[in-house]
């Protein structure tokens, strides 16, 4: 749904229709008749913007009908968890849920969100899924809506359509099948694309499809490193590895609060005091230690507001915004209104743009679809010719996460230049012009860690002052400041060029030992020599040396799921990852996404912390809880309004909570959005 994946991604149907050759069913939903609806066993035409009914109806379907699979459910969601008595949906409230305030336009009441517990801290469950406060019977009443009759009339899909749909899902999922979801940006650029993306997880927690082979939702992404654009990241409210942007409008003022809030004290992210102590030290370096800089934390840029691109692109409208820098973009040609997007870079006092060649965005100035007074446009335009991916090296994130390693075949024309050598040589001319500054606004820049220079220039190339790639891949993976038997004493600290690697994001530590700026590409360049996106070696099942895919190269995330609370496979066709006894340890296909060691009987004690807190039949490990305290700004997608999915997590205590995918808000992927 929302792709077109045979002509978009034509490399990734190619294996789509070998699977249907072997008995797969392909089905596309689509307002577009395309080649992947040609190639398809079935192919349903859509009304655009009616994705969320679809969707719901057959959430619906499978609620009434018993078509989830119940053990998975039971087991590995929070089906059975029972809310509070207080809690109220939209079909209660006339479309609002519980706690909102009209006042603010805001839910500032959702202590109703809340589970309810015993004597013990721990929620209350219904394991037969019967009592009324649980999750699937409040689920029950919010999707009951969404009605064969209302697909019939929202989505123009007939009733016997639709419902072929649904029970080939069916048919495609539980102990012996599985079925994925794939898809793309025509879903993600619409303005409600998180809840139908939510509506999609909660299809495929229900059917038993996350953390198993075959299964999935897989988000086809536009470009060839959209997904490590996102990793790195390149979007405003994240900073690398999923990590959150600090915030200015919440309670981030210091390192201390911001990790408080932002990180857990039981699950996975209990790490993050590591992962954000090692990102400001790949970052800042030994600056980090400075007195007032609370460990580089101050010199982070903070959220002020809402910086998202058609945001951004109306306050550049309204003359807020004097200067843009685009990179590979094109507003002008491929974002939302073209023709205000156009307008607004009007209003700018400057434009950079670096493309392979003159785009909209770089000519808006003097030609387009509409008339153009060049004269009357104030805006300096500078296009900068830049480098295709064969001529420079690196590596792209693919929609698998997986990262392939690409070496440059030719050098580039003329003045292009690779983005890193523009980005790399921009910040050495800014650290110039700021390198006798007295203002403390300015320190961050004086001591940004920026020293990739090349040893020797590569060979046979005409462009001698091109950065070194592999440093810039060995910053990424994580290297130790101090040797890791060395926690103290007056030994110098090793620079990037000198340091030993990390092998993996175990080894980073909270105490400014380590250092490393993406803790999730960790362990793609574990030692000299190493650089594990660069492997091609296709043996194996799930061919475990070719490329490499973060985190610790999982082909398949959350994959303790694919086998059933006791580690037994749910399927010895589709055995994935299972417990061996004799050996006692997870073992498998696949790189477990679980403590290796840990056996499915284990049980947290009472107040444990960390990963100590997450049972062994409980394979979603970045879950720091069942979502105590709510999940902010409702639980259910609906089709009448939009309400962000954010999760927050508030402080349990002594609650001892089982680590399960959480149906309600659809968090099934290990991202802070």
């Amino acid at each position: 749904m929302g792709s077109n994946m045979a002509e978009a991604h034509p490399i990734a149907y190619a294996n789509v229709l070998k699977a249907k050759e072997r008995g797969a069913k392909v089905i596309h939903v689509d307002p577009h008749f395309s080649r992947t609806s040609a190639l398809a066993n079935l192919y349903i035409a859509t009304r655009a913007g009616s994705d969320i009914v679809f969707l719901g109806a057959i959430i619906n379907y499978l609620l009434e009908n018993n078509g989830y699979f119940r053990d998975y459910v039971v087991n590995y969601t929070n089906a059975a968890a029972l809310i509070s008595e207080t809690y109220q949906g939209p079909e209660d409230l006339g479309g609002l849920f519980s706690g909102f305030d009209a006042a603010s336009g805001s839910y500032t009441d959702q202590s109703g969100w809340d589970y309810q517990y015993d004597r013990e801290g721990k929620p209350l469950s219904d394991p037969t899924l019967q009592h009324p406060q649980c999750v699937l019977q409040i689920m029950r009443r919010h999707f009951a809506r969404y009605t064969p009759e209302m697909v019939e009339q929202v989505c123009g899909v007939s009733r016997q359509k639709w419902l072929q749909v649904a029970q080939t899902l069916i048919e495609n999922s539980g102990r012996e099948r599985t079925s994925a979801l794939c898809y793309a940006v025509g879903w993600t650029q619409q303005s409600k694309g998180v809840q139908i993306i939510r509506a999609a997880a909660i299809i495929q927690l229900l059917l038993g499809n996350i953390g198993r082979p075959g299964g999935g939702i897989m988000a086809l992404r536009g470009h060839a490193s959209i997904q490590g654009s996102t990793d790195v990241p390149t979007l405003y409210d994240l900073l690398s590895g999923y990590m959150p942007q600090p915030n200015a409008m919440l309670k981030h003022g210091t390192l201390a609060d911001y990790i408080a809030s932002a990180g857990a004290k039981t699950g996975w992210w209990s790490n993050f005091p590591a992962y954000i102590m090692s990102l400001l030290k790949a970052w800042y370096g030994e600056a980090i230690h400075e007195g007032e800089s609370d460990c580089g934390y101050r010199w982070l840029p903070k959220i002020i507001g809402d910086h998202s691109h058609l945001v951004t692109s109306y306050a550049m409208l309204d003359g807020k915004v004097s200067g843009c820098l685009l990179f590979g973009q094109n507003p002008a040609a491929g974002s939302t209104n073209s023709r205000m997007q156009r307008k607004a870079l009007e209003q700018l006092d400057w434009l950079v743009v670096r493309d392979l060649y003159e785009v909209e965005s770089a000519a808006f100035w003097h030609k387009g679809p509409e008339p153009v007074d060049a004269g009357a446009i104030k805006t300096e335009v500078f296009l900068l010719p830049a480098a295709a991916s064969t001529e420079k090296d690196g590596c792209f994130t693919n929609t698998q996460r997986l990262l392939q390693w690409r070496d440059k075949a030719v050098d580039p024309p003329g003045d292009a230049r690779s983005d890193l050598w523009f980005v790399y040589h921009l910040g050495k001319r800014l650290r110039e012009l700021y390198a006798e500054s007295k203002a403390t606004k300015d320190r961050p820049i004086q001591v940004l860690t920026w020293d990739y220079e090349r040893e020797e220039p590569e060979e046979g190339t005409r462009i001698l002052d091109e950065p070194d790639v592999l440093l810039v891949l060995k910053e990424i993976n994580g290297y130790y400041v101090r040797p890791p038997e060395q926690t103290e004493g007056k030994q110098a600290a090793h620079s990037l060029r000198d340091a030993p690697h990390v092998a993996g994001f175990t080894a980073l530590k909270d105490d400014g030992s380590t250092a490393c700026g993406s803790w999730i590409y960790s362990g793609v360049y574990p030692e000299p020599g190493n650089n594990r996106a660069a492997s091609r070696k296709a043996e194996g099942h799930t061919f475990l040396q070719w490329g490499f895919a973060w985190p610790a190269n999982r082909r398949i995330l959350y994959n303790r799921a694919s086998a059933d609370p006791q580690g037994r496979p749910w399927s010895e066709r589709k055995q994935y990852i299972w417990w061996d006894p004799a050996q006692k340890k997870w073992t498998g296909e696949d790189i477990p996404d679980f403590p290796v060691g840990k056996a499915p009987d284990y049980t947290p004690p009472p107040g444990a912390l960390g990963m100590d807190a997450i049972a062994g039949s409980d394979p979603f490990i970045m879950k720091p809880s069942l979502c105590p305290g709510g999940c902010a700004m409702g639980r259910c997608p609906r089709i009448t309004r939009r309400l962000s999915h954010r999760c927050t997590t508030r402080s349990t205590g002594s609650r001892v909570t089982r680590r399960r995918a959480i149906i309600g808000s659809g968090r099934i992927i290990p991202s802070r959005r």
